[in-house]
C-alpha cells in the first residue's frame, strides 16, 4: 500500500492509515487501498460493516494482547448482543434494575453471568434496543412473554448505563428512542397512548464493554408502571471478538 492512495488526507493521517492496514496483513488491505485509490467502496453485504470498522478504528483503546489476536486471526469478530430480562408490574419499585447481581446466565432472560463479559471479550456497544411484554398465558415465569406495543408511560423513565463507574451512556429520558418504525405486526399510531413493539437508540459514541468489570443498568420513573405480569428486555447491540 502507498501513501498516494490516500489523496485528501494530511501526512500524518496518511501515516497512520497505512500502518493501520499494514499491521492486519490480509487481503482486507488490498481491497482497502483499491477503494481508496479509485474512489469506489468495497463490496459488503453484511449489516456490520459500519459496527466492525468502529471496532477497528478503537483496538488501540482494548488490551494490547487481545487487539493482536485479532491482528493475527486467533480472534474474529462477530456480531452479537447482550440481553436481559426483568420484571416491571409486579415489583413495588419505580426502578428496573437492567443487569442484576449474582444472575447466572438463562436461556431468553439473560446470555449474561454475574454482571461480567468472560476475560478477554471486548464487546463494543452501537446500539441498545427496548422491548415490553406480558406473560398473559404463564403468568409470572419471566421469560414467557410476547412482545406487546409500549404503554406511552414507559416512556417517561430515564435510563442510564454504566461499568465499573465508566458512563457507557449518560442518563437520558426514553422518550428519545421511539423509533417510528412498525415492529411484530403492530401499526404505529400517534405519540401519546401506545407506541409501537420496540425503541432503539443507536450510539454516536460507540464504547467498549469491557471484560470482568460489573455492568450496570437500570430505568428509573416517578412511580410504577406496567401492567401486571409485564416485562422489559433490554439488548446491547454490537460487536465481540470470539475464537476463530
Amino acid at each position: 500500500m502507498t501513501l498516494n492512495a490516500l489523496n485528501g488526507l494530511t501526512y500524518t493521517q496518511k501515516t497512520q492509515l497505512v500502518s493501520l492496514l499494514d499491521s492486519f496483513g490480509t487481503s482486507e488491505n488490498a481491497v482497502i487501498t483499491n477503494a481508496l485509490a479509485t474512489g469506489s467502496q468495497p463490496a459488503d453485504n453484511s449489516n456490520s460493516a459500519t459496527s466492525r470498522s468502529n471496532y477497528i478504528a478503537r483496538l488501540d483503546q482494548i488490551d494490547p494482547a487481545v487487539a493482536t489476536k485479532i491482528k493475527t486471526g486467533e480472534y474474529q469478530l462477530c456480531d452479537s448482543e447482550i440481553y436481559s430480562v426483568v420484571a416491571l408490574g409486579d415489583t413495588a419499585t419505580a426502578i428496573a434494575d437492567l443487569f442484576p447481581q449474582d444472575q447466572a446466565k438463562s436461556t431468553s432472560l439473560r446470555n449474561i453471568a454475574n454482571q461480567k463479559l468472560p476475560v478477554e471479550q471486548w464487546f463494543l456497544l452501537q446500539a441498545i434496543e427496548i422491548l415490553y411484554g406480558i406473560d398473559a398465558a404463564h403468568a409470572g415465569v419471566i421469560g414467557t412473554f410476547g412482545y406487546e406495543p409500549i404503554p406511552a408511560i414507559v416512556f417517561n423513565g430515564e435510563v442510564e448505563l454504566s461499568q465499573n463507574g465508566r458512563k457507557l451512556i449518560s442518563r437520558q429520558s426514553l422518550a428519545g428512542w421511539f423509533t417510528g418504525v412498525a415492529a411484530y405486526g403492530v401499526a404505529v399510531g400517534p405519540l401519546g397512548s401506545t407506541f409501537n413493539g420496540r425503541a432503539i437508540y443507536k450510539l454516536d459514541n460507540p464504547k467498549f464493554i469491557r471484560p470482568q468489570e460489573e455492568l450496570k443498568g437500570k430505568i428509573e420513573w416517578a412511580h410504577t408502571v406496567g401492567a401486571a405480569n409485564s416485562y422489559l428486555k433490554i439488548r446491547l447491540i454490537g460487536t465481540v471478538n470470539e475464537r476463530a
